[in-house]
């Protein structure tokens, strides 16, 4: 069978910025020992599985808010339970502000080889905006000390359309990540989620973020400058260096399966997805007593899980080929969205070569209308 990619969650934080809405908390540090010992537990218990992992990604929240040593021994059980490709690819993403030489070496001599690092700009005006805990000092830091630890492979993460950034301000975080060359870019459009201190602004009027035209020329800006700069534009949202793309989050893409770890964590398997408890808490005295952790779960018919593999594919830049989905599922992609996908095309969003369907550069830019016109 194909190999599996594993997701670990790590839900702590220094603190809770201001557009998250990710499962991260701060304040929690005296949960940390028995996060560690429950998530390793949670891991064990899935043994008789015996599927070949391809790539193990730690995200949260902010994995480095733990030490090296607990990250490596959780990143252990997962090597002791699964089988691991040979390239297997190992990330953690990483907060500057929770980023040390220390911990970055023994993190490398631990297993992983990847880091995303998690700078979003480089202008000290909108990260304090943005309630982020560090500054862009401290973020190429970060990077040096990524760099000095053996660390070969980095993303960096940027986002635009925050509040009070310009074109200028944008475009200068670009140029510097540019003369920095990681690997790997990703770039992100603010998004106000439900919940967050933004979308508490934005109700009150009191958010001053950019209009939707200033967001399109922002994102036309970024593929303009990092493919001008030689990266591969492989993704609606991220760049890369020649066979860097970031294999992990391929899975997500290519709607393959994977298995998450930890509160709140989402797994997909055998065509069932199921989330687990989100509270940490909860999540370790549920491992702890034995009880089933999932609070969400279903099992997708062959119709929705065509959708979102058709959605999922074409955020990739290549697209996605509709005779695999087919051979996949048994539907014929081109029966069943005839129609739209005829419009898509005579809109000038997408183009089919062959049996490739992909979006055009007006549908990359307008790709939120055309998943949300595909979903079932």
């Amino acid at each position: 069978m194909k190999p599996i990619a594993i997701y670990i969650h790590i839900p702590f934080c220094i603190h809770k910025c201001s557009y998250c809405d990710f499962n991260s908390y701060a304040g929690l540090d005296h949960l940390t020992m028995d996060f560690c010992e429950a998530i390793k537990r949670e891991i064990r218990g899935v043994r008789e599985l015996e599927r070949e992992v391809a790539s193990v990604f730690f995200g949260g929240g902010t994995p480095t808010y733990l030490k090296a040593e607990q990250l490596n021994s959780i990143l252990n059980e997962v090597r002791d339970v699964f089988p691991v490709t040979k390239d297997v690819e190992i990330t953690s993403e990483s907060n500057p502000a929770n980023s040390d030489m220390e911990r970055f070496e023994v993190m490398r001599q631990g297993g992983f080889n990847r880091l995303s690092i998690g700078v979003q700009s480089f202008d000290d005006r909108i990260l304090r905006i943005a309630e982020r805990r560090h500054t862009s000092e401290e973020a190429m830091t970060a990077i040096a000390f990524a760099r000095i630890a053996g660390f070969e492979n980095l993303n960096l993460d940027l986002i635009f359309a925050l509040p009070e950034q310009s074109l200028d301000d944008w475009r200068a975080s670009l140029l510097r990540v540019i003369n920095i060359n990681p690997e790997h870019i990703s770039t992100y459009a603010l998004s106000i989620e439900e919940g967050t201190r933004f979308e508490r602004m934005h109700r009150n009027h009191a958010l001053h973020q950019a209009d939707e035209d200033t967001e399109l020329e922002m994102y036309e800006m970024a593929i303009e400058q990092l493919i001008k700069a030689g990266y591969e534009h492989y993704e609606v949202s991220n760049f890369c260096r020649a066979g860097k793309q970031a294999r992990h989050n391929l899975t997500y893409w290519l709607n393959d399966e994977y298995l998450g770890f930890g509160p709140g964590a989402v797994s997909y398997l055998d065509g069932r997805r199921w989330m687990n408890e989100k509270r940490p808490a909860s999540y370790i005295r549920k491992v702890k007593d034995g009880e089933p952790l999932a609070i969400q779960d279903e099992t997708l018919s062959p119709a929705k899980a065509l959708s979102e593999t058709l959605i999922l594919g074409l955020r990739l830049r290549g697209g996605v080929s509709l005779k695999s989905i087919h051979d996949r599922y048994s539907i014929d992609p081109l029966e069943r969205y005839s129609g739209l996908i005829g419009n898509l095309i005579s809109e000038g969003l997408a183009e089919l070569n062959g049996d490739t369907l992909r979006l055009t550069h007006k549908g990359l830019l307008f790709s939120n209308d055309v998943f949300i016109r595909i979903l079932p």
